[in-house]
């Protein structure tokens, strides 16, 4: 910031004479290069076009490219080193959008200065353990303290702020000053403030975190202000609104306008635009609607921008999330890098696809898939709400075109595949029985020589990634390698959001489990020489006779299911022995253990079982604990 907030200062006060005859401050503000050397002119901050139609103003700069914003650019945005063209184009005539359809800025670039370098939002891409949930404040992430920009502009409190950009919405942005009713100077106040807390486990919208998706706590390392979830909107105790800005009169524009303004938080624009924008969203023509977590009551839209789906054409497949309320997530979990994994499977398993939707307008994700054949397909949105367990999504298409002949669907007499010259040897119990930890092992080996292979590349946060139906598609599993599986240590440890230690095993093991008997199809993925390979088997579970779980009374009971822990929270007073009880529901997601590694305390839990806990006599606290593969996680608060 250091390299670029004094160019801004020189700029962000001029104006470009005679653009605009009528005084229209869309037109006026932008400031042109001054420089005649086409070298210089690619490469300078100034603007370096203006077009004008009816519609917008297309405003064309090179974004300072030779210096990089740091934390301030979103992922998608990070500049080349080297001269690069940006447009804006801004509406000339903006319309505040209507109630309820306030678009989400992008976490990227949200406007424009006067001197074409785009505003960013503060909200960056970086967030506490990649996990997207504790977003950092990109700005102060800089660590340059105040920019000469703002005290450039807070030196003069006696008159009205001058237009410093415009939001990609169209509305004006200005520095801190503005006139208030009765037409006096003030410095304009956000309505948002630093939330009182000790430590991270809610978010803003009294979201309760669950233990495994809380930050940091608030100490020196991390006080208030460095994610922006430590923020919250607080109606009437400033003087602008969610979206940073209000109606008010300015020199500019006499007779009224909306506008932003500069203040210490959301800086510029709010986390949502005010105006409506023309953004390029894919189109909802067929929509679908499934339940993700009945326990948090999230409901997942999926839509098309394709009435009929046609075999060999692409389509646009668009995934909303929204809470119990209705009001959209905009932000997932991220589990394995992803904020969704999304499975397509045909319905005779033969036609498989592991895809990633990306961010889109409207707080939604989206993905452009092709289906090869004809027929009904099942798809699988793996995915993570804030303060839920991780849950599925099931929608089923149909796609018009040839379809592939009906063939029944048999396990495979031989449990080793070859693919690209790697022979995987899958390894399982002599029998798999429903309701019962069973390990799987993949055992990888050159095609050709015999010998192990060991250039592996990581690939979505594990070694490799394992996914399982059943032949009714009923029944999804999407379990992942255990982190020193091969290497003899234990525990088992599930890779979840840690990265990668150690070098590429040649041998991968997982531990999963499946509640119903019947014939499966698991697909087994891995990365090497930057190519995703996946190798495929059938396998038939037998039926094993099971009753209900046995639950003590009179103890802390603590059910563990596809739904994780239930409760995730238990509170014990301090200096006293505790007993719980841990019941275990089914066999997935779970590796066979419970374990509080600060307590040095580790069971073994059989599924369908209950085992007892001894929690010691402990001092006032926070102690976490897990599932073996550590996909669930808890938290025991000692007071």
């Amino acid at each position: 910031m250091k390299k670029v907030t004094p160019l801004l200062v020189c700029a962000v006060l001029g104006s470009v004479p005679g653009l605009s005859a009528a005084g229209d401050p869309v037109l006026d503000a932008w400031v042109l290069s001054a420089s005649t050397n086409p070298a210089v002119r690619v490469i300078a901050p100034e603007v370096h076009s203006v077009h004008v139609d009816a519609q917008f103003v297309s405003v064309e700069s090179a974004g300072l490219s030779l210096h990089s914003f740091g934390a301030l650019e979103a992922n998608q945005y990070d500049p080349p080193m080297g001269p690069r063209t940006l447009t804006f184009r801004i509406p000339r005539n903006p319309q505040p959008a209507a109630m309820g359809a306030h678009l989400s800025t992008p976490l990227g670039i949200v406007g424009v200065f006067a001197t074409g370098v785009p505003i960013y939002n503060p909200i960056g891409t970086a967030s506490w353990h990649d996990q997207n949930i504790w977003h950092e404040d990109a700005v102060r992430a800089t660590g340059k303290g105040p920019s000469p920009l703002v005290t450039a502009l807070n030196s003069d409190a006696s008159k009205h702020s001058p237009v410093i950009g415009f939001a990609l919405d169209g509305y004006p942005i200005y520095g801190p000053f503005g006139w208030n009713a009765d037409g006096d100077v003030q410095r304009m106040k956000s309505s948002y403030r630093l939330r009182v807390m000790s430590k991270r486990s809610t978010l803003p919208d009294g979201t309760l975190l669950t233990p495994g998706q809380e930050g940091p706590d608030v100490d020196r390392q991390y006080p208030l202000g460095t994610f922006a979830e430590d923020y919250e909107f607080v109606k009437g105790s400033g003087d602008l609104d969610e979206y940073n800005g209000r109606y008010a009169k300015s020199p500019d524009y006499p007779d009224g306008t909306y506008a932003y303004f500069l203040t210490t938080w959301p800086y510029l624009v709010g986390p949502r635009y005010f105006g409506a924008l023309n953004v390029d969203a894919p189109a909802r023509i067929s929509v679908h609607h499934a339940m993700g977590n009945q326990a948090a009551g999230n409901q997942v839209d999926l839509w098309t921008d394709r009435k009929v789906i046609h075999a060999g054409e692409p389509v646009n497949l668009t995934l909303a999330f929204t809470d119990r309320q209705g009001h959209a997530i905009r932000f997932l979990e991220k589990v394995h890098r992803q904020p969704v994994h999304l499975i397509v499977v045909s319905k005779d398993l033969a036609e498989f696809s592991h895809i990633h939707p990306d961010p889109v307008a409207g707080d939604a994700l989206s993905v452009v898939h092709t289906f090869a054949k004809g027929g009904e397909y099942t798809l699988y949105a793996d995915y993570t709400a804030p303060g839920a367990a991780p849950a599925i999504a099931r929608f089923d298409l149909t796609v018009e075109g040839d379809s592939r002949p009906t063939a029944p669907l048999y396990p495979d007499s031989t449990l080793t595949k070859t693919v690209d010259g790697v022979r995987i040897a899958l390894a399982t119990p002599a029998q798999l029985k429903a309701g019962e930890d069973l390990p799987l092992r993949f055992t990888l080996s050159d095609a050709h020589t015999g010998l192990p292979i060991t250039d592996l590349e990581p690939w979505l946060g594990a070694w490799a990634h394992v996914m399982i139906t059943s032949a009714d598609r009923a029944t999804f599993i999407h379990a992942h390698p255990l982190e020193n599986a091969g290497t003899g240590e234990t525990p088992l440890v599930h890779v979840h959001t840690a990265p990668i230690a150690g070098p590429s095993p040649s041998t991968i093991s997982t531990i999963t489990g499946f509640r119903t008997p019947g014939v499966y199809k698991l697909w087994f993925q891995f990365q090497r020489h930057g190519e995703v390979l996946t190798a495929s088997w059938v396998v038939s579970v037998q039926g094993v006779a099971h009753t209900a779980p046995h639950v003590p009374t009179g103890h802390l009971t603590i059910k563990i299911s596809s739904a994780g822990f239930e409760p995730s929270r238990l509170t014990i007073p301090s200096g006293q022995k505790t007993q719980a009880a841990f019941t275990r529901l089914d066999a997935q997601n779970c590796a066979g253990e419970i374990a509080f590694p600060e307590l040095g305390i580790r069971k073994q839990l059989a599924p369908g079982q209950t085992v007892l806990i001894d929690l010691p006599a402990t001092q006032k606290g926070e102690y976490h604990f897990a599932c073996g593969m550590g996909m669930f996680r808890g938290a025991l608060v000692v007071q």
